[in-house]
């Protein structure tokens, strides 16, 4: 079986006293909840809470602005630290509020600020800020999390009044660590609950087994700190619980199954507890060796394999620690949003044994890593651009996906943008054909540099988006080459002059066969089409620049042409 490494959250709250807390609330109870009341709890007694008011803000609302400001200027804390907020039926409160439906059930909250009550209006309420807050308690009873209100407020966690089914009769309470629990009220007390001490920890996860089916993983999860109260487990996505009872166990281990690729909560609830571990679910397919990138692109959706060939490394980013890898044969996307790759590579190394699983995004196939493959097998290798055709490329891109490539000759269309900005499309215009440039890489060093003008051979790595819309994307500013010349040449011996020219060209080889040369203008108009042993009548051409493709046997070559 394969051992899988999890991650996991462990979730629980945690708070550092200030001078004056929110310590209890009782929001509802039954009839027209007379008795409804806010406790808060200073540090030291007789604290004097001038320059601090008790905000009520209303949730379940889009804006979740206050309907209750509670001015404290003037009023101290007990010798104990207490001090009462709470309906006319409520003995001994400090202030008192009404006698009907004092403090709202929920989705709501309470908020302590060190501010006046006129920022916080009645008759023209105001949302809720962080601004000069000491401290504030979302709450509700049975009611779904309120994430505005939560996050307005800096809070992680939205307490359930009702979470013993017992709303009527308990209030929520602050334990020592700065969580709630619901218990029976205890004003002016010390409150009924201690802190939960259960945590959970991630021990391991393994395949049951490795079909192309769906298979099942069982996670191992360890806990200390039971043995305190009743403990209920649940999984949000249902699963077999077993092993030891963290009921009436200080510590164990707890075992769950479930189904492969499934994220899932295993949570733990009793009088005081409520904490959870998140594990994510991992893939338990079969892992299969592929000996090309080809081979890998015909796989299958979802399963894992090993590429056992080098693979050479053409380009890298730090977005999603992404990397474009190709052999003789095809080349595919590295997505490696994980980190699972922790070796160190530059472009030109060759590496091997690179282990992950088949994947796709909008169309475009990725190669997500399951191991890290190690170190390069070799570096400094030649990273060669492929020259291919704007109509190669829209006849069949797939089949070019991910390569690095180069196409010759193209006008660049720079009407929206005279600089190059990122996420932009800029039109490419060749002698065979259009296609596009997307500035899709993250850093790269000609973003806001000027859109080249003259005919350039651009080279980059061709990607996918939408389910079928490809580009082509540099990778640096040294993919795109302005300056075409004679040096693009593979014609011994190819020389061409005068270069400028007026009317007419001579150009020569080693060879001095016959050659075939086509000149387009910078549209990619074709404006010569012919065939010469060396001299080529350029005197019907009007000033400007050109770009001249030659070919003598299986040789081409390409250069840019002036003419005066």
């Amino acid at each position: 079986m394969k051992k899988i490494t999890l991650l996991l959250a462990l979730l629980v709250a945690s708070f550092s006293y200030g001078q004056i807390v929110i310590n209890e609330v009782d929001a509802d109870q039954t009839g027209t909840d007379e008795t409804e009341f806010i406790e808060l709890l200073s540090d030291t007694g007789n604290f004097s809470l001038d320059g601090y008011i008790v905000v009520l803000f209303n949730g379940g609302q889009a804006s979740n602005t206050n309907y209750r400001t509670i001015d404290l200027q003037g009023q101290t804390t007990d010798a104990n630290g207490y001090f009462i907020i709470g309906g006319d039926l409520v003995s001994g409160a400090d202030i008192t509020l009404g006698a009907d439906n004092v403090i709202q059930n929920g989705p709501d909250a309470v908020a302590i600020y060190q501010a006046s009550a006129s920022d916080f209006p009645e008759d023209a309420p105001v949302p809720p800020t962080t601004t000069n807050l000491i401290d504030a308690l979302v709450y509700g009873t049975n009611d779904a999390d309120d994430a505005g209100l939560l996050s307005d407020l800096g809070e992680s966690i939205q307490y359930d009044e009702d979470a013993n089914n017992a709303k009527d009769t308990e209030s929520l309470q602050r334990r020592d660590d700065g969580t709630f629990c619901a218990a029976l009220p205890t004003l002016r007390a010390e409150n009924a609950c201690s802190a939960c001490t259960l945590t959970f920890a991630f021990e391991s996860a393994v395949c049951d087994a490795e079909t192309t089916g769906t298979d099942t993983v069982t996670y191992t999860i360890s806990f200390s700190g039971g043995g305190q109260e009743t403990i209920t487990l649940t999984s949000d996505v249902g699963g077999t619980i077993s092993g030891d009872d963290p009921s009436t166990a200080a510590t164990g281990t707890i075992t769950i199954v479930t189904d492969e690729d499934t994220d899932s909560m295993l949570t733990a609830t009793g009088a005081t507890c409520d904490v959870s571990i998140e594990l994510f679910g991992e893939a338990c397919a079969p892992t299969e060796d592929v000996t090309t990138i080809a081979d890998l692109r015909a796989g299958t959706i979802g399963l894992e394999y090993v590429l056992t060939s080098e693979a050479l490394l053409t380009y890298q980013q730090d977005f999603r620690n992404q990397k474009f890898i190709e052999d003789d044969t095809a080349a595919i996307l590295i997505d490696d949003n994980d980190g699972v790759i922790t070796s160190v590579y530059t472009i030109g190394d060759r590496i091997a044994g690179i282990q992950g699983t088949l994947s796709e995004f909008q169309g475009m196939l990725q190669f997500v890593p399951t191991q890290d493959p190690g170190g390069a097998v070799s570096s400094n290798n030649a990273v060669d651009a492929q020259d291919v055709t704007a109509a190669q490329l829209n006849a069949n891109p797939n089949d070019y996906e991910s390569e690095y490539v180069r196409i010759l000759a193209a006008t660049i269309d720079n009407t929206n943008s005279a600089t190059w900005e990122n996420g932009e499309e800029y039109a490419l215009t060749t002698a065979a054909g259009d296609f596009t440039f997307r500035t899709s890489f993250f850093n790269v060093d000609y973003i806001g540099t000027d859109v080249p003008t003259d005919p350039s051979n651009i080279s980059g790595i061709i990607t996918e988006r939408n389910n079928g819309d490809y580009f082509i994307t540099a990778r640096n500013a040294a993919d795109i080459d302005s300056n075409l010349s004679i040096a693009e040449s593979n014609i011994v011996g190819l020389s061409v002059y005068p270069n400028p020219a007026t009317d007419v060209l001579t150009i020569s080889t080693a060879l001095n066969a016959e050659k075939a040369v086509v000149v387009f203008d910078i549209t990619g108009k074709k404006v010569i089409d012919t065939k010469t042993s060396g001299v080529l009548n350029v005197n019907n051409l009007q000033a400007g620049v050109y770009i001249m493709q030659i070919t003598e046997g299986e040789a081409t070559a390409t250069a840019k042409l002036v003419i005066k």
